[in-house]
């Protein structure tokens, strides 16, 4: 049962990645200057005085803006950090995107070595989350790693996930215990609440 759940989250994330992938540059990027703006007038983000961001890759959409964005409101902004050995993700305060970031893991933009300013998850307000494929009950699928799982079975604070309405579908399947959902979701087309 769980391996046909496994099998059935394969398919539907390399199948929304494609639809994903297949979205002109142009289109990408007003769709994620659409969801700036939704994420800017959410409650929770103007409350927020730290913000935890995703740092776009490849086709998700984009947040430099955003991020540089918060970082002039002021905000304080932290970034994830790859922790392979230990299979997690660790956040730090970033200052300077372009001074602070240099490709990480998979190429991913993250800290620069001599860069890192740890924060804990506590000390993080809201958590802006990528991820593949997603329902209105804010249940995700992320890229296969569990990294953001293991971050939002933590986090008790309210959790984003930022993505295109070409990620939304009818029901994600999930695996008990696994599988963590997010608490509001932002497409192009605005914000949605999701209803646990």
């Amino acid at each position: 049962m769980i391996e046909d759940t496994r099998t059935e989250k394969k398919h539907l994330r390399k199948k929304i990645l494609a639809l994903r992938d297949a979205l002109p540059p142009e289109e990408r990027r007003q769709k994620s200057a659409s969801i700036h703006l939704h994420l800017f007038s959410l409650p929770e983000f103007i409350a927020a005085r730290s913000v935890a961001f995703f740092v776009s890759f490849r086709s998700e959409v984009l947040t430099e803006s955003m991020i540089r964005e918060a970082l002039a409101l002021p905000k304080v902004v932290a970034v994830p950090i790859t922790d392979l050995t230990n299979k997690r993700l660790l956040f730090s305060r970033i200052i300077d995107y372009t001074g602070d970031l240099a490709p990480g893991t998979w190429g991913i933009p993250e800290p620069q070595r001599d860069r890192v300013r740890p924060l804990t998850l506590e000390e993080i307000d809201l958590l802006i989350t990528p991820g593949a494929a997603f329902d209105q009950r804010g249940k995700r699928i992320g890229y296969g790693g569990g990294f953001y799982d293991g971050v939002l079975t933590s986090f008790q604070k309210p959790s984003v996930a930022l993505a295109y309405a070409v990620q939304m579908v009818e029901e994600v399947p999930t695996v008990s215990g696994h599988d963590q959902p997010v608490d509001i979701i932002i497409t192009e087309e605005g914000i949605m609440r999701c209803k646990k």
